[in-house]
């Protein structure tokens, strides 16, 4: 049995997905840039798209004073199916770790 954990956003925060985020840079800098929206959205796909495969080569991405991303093997553990109460080995597989920059979780905690 799987569980899926839903996450309450409050109405003080919102999502922002690839769309969003395009046109938050066209407001601010594409304009300036001579950009569309839709460009930037592909740009913004692109640079998804190089993470992934970055990720999946094992190569860790860093974009200093913001975040870091990087691959470990998670160690093989026990688990409880709660239906039947049966023990079960998960077996030990490659993960995906993200990691805040001390100055971004500083600029957070602001709200700055």
């Amino acid at each position: 049995m799987v569980t899926i954990k839903k996450t309450a956003v409050s109405s003080k925060s919102s999502i922002v997905g690839k769309a969003k985020l395009a046109e938050k840079i066209y407001g601010s800098k594409g304009r300036k840039l001579s950009l569309t929206k839709t460009q930037i959205e592909t740009v913004i796909g692109g640079l998804l798209e190089e993470i992934k495969k970055s990720l999946i080569k094992k190569e860790e991405i860093r974009f200093p004073n913001y975040f870091s991303i990087k691959t470990f093997m998670a160690k093989p553990r026990t688990a409880m199916n709660l239906k039947t109460k049966k023990k079960m080995m998960i077996p030990a597989k490659r993960r995906a770790r993200f990691v805040i920059s001390l100055n971004l979780k500083k600029h957070i905690a602001e709200g700055k």
